[in-house]
């Protein structure tokens, strides 16, 4: 399939990689690319090929030459590892302007059909240690052999428990614990200590590669905007490539050596002005680590100054450099925007440049922490937000975990808990409907004998205590007599009240006309006037010779000034009045939102479950709380003695006999700082096990039985 525009034409090629034309699956379109064959273009000029996903996002450009028969042959290939799955738009220019376009769809892997899911989809550093979690894969063959591999967020990866066969049952699932120290290689006894986004790949041993992944995010013991995690270069066999130059440009820019041989660079003594909104555009440089492939830059930044820089929205992944120097005049330019909802004041920034692998498949970090072994940099600055949401200074009290049992017999329990936040006491601040003005356009005379009259809207659902009129003036205004009136089919109707004598705040001058200078005059109201959805008019006539309301020619809400004496009224076409109405801004109050879990009052299964909730103020997520509810189950007298794992003696000196009444799976012992100081596979229901290498002190026993783990405790004489 090609697409056609007067005489050229392109062919996606995807023959190597895809059965099905113009198709591919998006590992291979990031891992390789297709070419993109073009014909009918003018020949020996340059021609740029680039993708458009279906959201409408444009993808780098490939360039490439047409030979002397306008034939070209250009590789392109995807951002990430993780595509917008559907229709893409692959357009070529060349340039004359000759373009062709054909559609590419993109798929998810064939055989990516395993589902895997965990427990607690986010938990603590702590609770990693304590507790973990347990994947489920479902969707496999029955009795297939398991393989479950688990990458940092740094892409870091090892193989969980590589000694142990791991078999799914009859029913082609598969459960397994993961806590911090589960065994894997090439990691060992222990994870990565490494706060942020990890990825777990699970497959099958089997010729058919199904596979599939789930992700879940380790959160900081305690996060804070001024202990941020560290992030550091593992490897002392590659150098350093410095980041050489950040701009956001018309705001402020750094430029730093390129033969520094740090890794992490700080500059947060270096303030970047930004309002939220509003979008800039960033300009990079820097030494790249790989003649071949590119340096990709990732900006993280802490919007809601919660001491995490990684969060979904956390991230701007758009900057990449090929064969620089980060000396020579090469340079990336991307755009990104200020949210709207981001919290006022000083916010860090991480900038964390590294090396790709290959020329077309790009290597995009996720975590802003832990150990990286590709050559790069990183360097952190601040940014000063404005415009944005003011922290209401909440202290969000979180409760201590908590342990109930369940009735004799019953699988759950109800749990009931407090969540509660203070906050600084919050004070009544004034909003604005603003009608603005067209550069001192005109003006209407508001005095003396000439009342005006000028509309506005207040927006449906709402109803608004209104405090303050702010008009434009030309001339001084010694008082003023201010009147407010319902619509009439487009023109001020029944009076509401009529204020003889209101309160003149201020005059500030803020420009001149031939007319005279112009101030911005700040009535006030003797009474809050609250009105409810709907347009209404705003009556002025100001007391001092010749003054005049400011107006324009553009109508704000379709609607002209009126004069007149408050019975008849006189349209003035072409004339709208420049002014604001100010009312009183209720204060917004926190919400607690629940993340995971379970809320308060519900029926808590049997075990661990890890609670989360966030506290949200505007959109913004300011605190979170974490807690554990464990329910230990009651058992009957029968089920007691049927379910106890018997050993003895204990203490021990030597040999331990542990039995059960079905097959133990494993043993593992761990001594009290969570070292695993024994590990053996039984399959049996009895054994006795030597400990008589093992020195005097407390242990912890795991006994793995049908998949899940019973833990005990011993003294070692």
């Amino acid at each position: 399939m090609f697409g056609i525009t007067n005489a050229q034409q392109i062919t996606l090629d995807t023959s190597l990689v895809s059965n099905e034309a113009n198709t591919i699956d998006e590992f291979w379109y990031w891992s390789g690319g297709f070419p993109v064959l073009g014909t009918g273009f003018t020949p020996n000029s340059t021609v740029t090929v680039y993708d458009t996903d279906p959201n409408g996002k444009r993808w780098r450009d490939f360039t490439g030459t047409v030979d002397s028969q306008g034939k070209f042959s250009v590789k392109i290939s995807a951002k990430m590892r993780y595509s917008v799955k559907g229709a893409h738009t692959i357009k070529a220019t060349d340039g004359q302007g000759k373009t062709a376009s054909a559609i590419l769809n993109v798929v998810p892997e064939a055989n990516a059909v395993l589902e895997a899911s965990v427990s607690s989809s986010v938990l603590t550093m702590s609770q990693l240690e304590t507790q973990g979690f347990k994947l489920k894969i479902k969707g496999l063959e029955p009795y297939v052999q398991v393989k479950v591999h688990l990458f940092s967020p740094n892409e870091s990866g090892s193989e969980l428990r590589p000694n142990d066969q791991k078999i799914a049952d009859a029913n082609g699932e598969f459960e397994m614990n993961i806590n911090m120290f589960t065994q894997s290689y090439p990691w060992g006894e222990s994870l990565p200590d490494t706060p942020g986004l990890w990825r777990i790949n699970v497959s099958d041993f089997n010729a058919n590669g199904h596979k599939g992944y789930v992700n879940f995010r380790v959160l900081p013991n305690s996060p804070s905007p001024t202990n941020y995690c560290t992030v550091q270069q593992q490897s002392n066999f590659f150098a350093p490539t410095p980041i050489t130059s950040f701009e956001v440009v018309g705001v402020n820019s750094n430029t730093s050596s390129a033969s520094s041989s740090l890794y992490y660079e700080d500059f947060t003594n270096k303030i970047f002005d930004l309002t939220a909104g509003q979008t800039y555009t960033v300009k990079l440089k820097g030494k790249n680590g790989s003649s071949f492939a590119a340096d990709t830059y990732t900006l993280f930044i802490d919007w809601n100054q919660n001491g995490i820089l990684d969060e979904e929205n956390e991230l701007v992944q758009e900057g990449y450099l090929f064969n620089s120097t980060g000396e020579d005049e090469k340079f990336t330019e991307f755009q990104f925007t200020v949210p709207e909802n981001v919290l006022n004041g000083n916010t860090r920034l991480r900038i964390l440049k590294v090396v790709s692998a290959t020329t077309y498949s790009m290597f995009w970090p996720k975590g802003a922490c832990g150990y990286y072994y590709s050559t790069g940099q990183v360097e952190d600055y601040t940014l000063n937000i404005s415009g944005g949401v003011t922290d209401p200074g909440c202290d969000f009290i979180c409760p201590a975990d908590i342990n109930v049992n369940s009735l004799s017999g019953a699988n759950t329990a109800i749990v009931n808990y407090d969540l509660n936040f203070n906050c600084t006491p919050p004070t009544n601040t004034s909003c604005v409907i603003d009608y603005p003005g067209n550069n001192f356009e005109n003006l209407m005379v508001t005095s003396n004998f000439s009342t005006v009259a000028n509309d506005f809207v207040i927006p449906a659902g709402k109803t608004l205590k209104i405090d303050k009129i702010i008009p434009h003036f030309i001339r001084f205004s010694y008082g003023a007599t201010l009147a407010f009136y319902k619509d009439n089919n487009g023109k001020p109707g029944e009076l509401i009240v009529n204020y003889a004598t209101p309160t003149i705040e201020s005059q500030t001058v803020i420009g001149n006309t031939s007319n005279g200078a112009v101030y911005e005059i700040v009535i006030k109201l003797p009474e809050l006037l609250e009105l409810t959805e709907g347009k209404y008019w705003v009556a002025i006539n100001a007391q001092g010779p010749l003054v005049s309301w400011e107006t324009k020619s553009a109508l704000s809400n379709g609607t002209t000034a009126f004069t007149g004496s408050g019975q008849t009224w006189t349209p003035k076409e072409g004339f709208d009045g420049v002014f604001k109405v100010s009312y009183v801004c209720e204060p917004a109050m926190p919400e607690v939102v629940l993340v995971q879990g379970l809320e308060s009052g519900a029926d808590f299964p049997v075990g661990n479950t890890i609670v989360i909730h966030n506290l949200v103020y505007e959109g913004v997520v300011i605190d979170t709380c974490v807690f554990n509810v464990n329910v230990t189950a009651i058992l009957t007298t029968a089920e007691v003695v049927k379910n106890q794992v018997r050993f003895y003696p204990n203490p021990v000196k030597d040999f331990l006999k542990v039995s059960y009444d079905k097959e133990i799976q494993s043993l593992d012992i761990y001594d009290m700082s969570g070292k695993r100081v024994y590990s053996k596979e039984l399959n049996r229901k009895e054994a006795d096990i030597n400990l008589s290498s093992l020195p005097s002190g407390n242990y912890i026993v795991n006994a793995k039985i049908l998949g899940e783990v019973k833990t005990f405790k011993i003294i070692k004489k």
